[in-house]
């Protein structure tokens, strides 16, 4: 991973904790119906943009009758923990070597709580891109494509990194490289694969 000059980062367990199953536990789901939950078409169709909050919310009140707006909401939000106490502190000194940005699969009812979180992070990233935003969901080669030409970075130049391998896949089908970030929720971590990197 030599002449790594660009860090393109994932969000959720890479700099911000998120506990899925705190979602699943919150819907009374089994672990196992989890991974299907967040896999549904329509989940998929919200990040990208092209479904609404009320039209989400409205196919998830006839999916679980028994809760109300209000809980189902929460529900969704329930595995958003925050930013990682350390992510701060890493990003800056990570911005001293290399140039960053974010990419993220997310939607409106996460962006709300998440972005005024990060937007300290602001100081140390050159721009962060939101799925719901572009239209385009990881781990599609075409939203890294759109990324990196708005940057104006070398894609072969630039490091991926995510706690989903299937995002990694992506990336490096678009001419990344990748790194498999695991165990996620560890932002300390990165400090060791960037010293590969330099």
């Amino acid at each position: 991973m030599k002449r790594i000059r660009h860090l393109l980062l994932d969000l959720g367990g890479i700099l911000y904790r998120v506990e899925y199953h705190r979602t699943g536990e919150a819907l009374h789901l089994p672990r196992q119906a989890l991974a299907t939950l967040l896999g549904d078409p329509t989940v998929c169709a919200y990040e990208k943009g092209l479904l609404s909050t009320e039209a989400f919310i409205a196919h998830w009140r006839k999916r679980f009758p028994h809760f109300s707006e209000e809980e189902l909401i929460n529900a969704w939000n329930a595995m958003l923990l925050g930013p990682l106490p350390q992510a701060e502190a890493i990003l800056k000194e990570l911005s001293r070597h290399f140039s960053i940005a974010i990419l993220s699969n997310t939607n409106a009812l996460h962006l709300s709580i998440v972005e005024p979180e990060i937007l300290p992070w602001s100081l140390y990233v050159e721009d962060m891109f939101f799925s719901h935003h572009l239209h385009k969901r990881k781990p599609e080669p075409e939203i890294y494509q759109e990324v990196i030409k708005a940057l104006g970075w070398s894609p072969e130049k630039t490091l991926f990194i995510d706690d989903n391998e299937v995002n990694v896949e992506g990336a490096q089908k678009a001419g990344l490289k990748g790194y498999h970030f695991f165990p996620p929720n560890q932002p300390e971590n990165l400090l060791a694969i960037i010293r590969d990197a330099e």
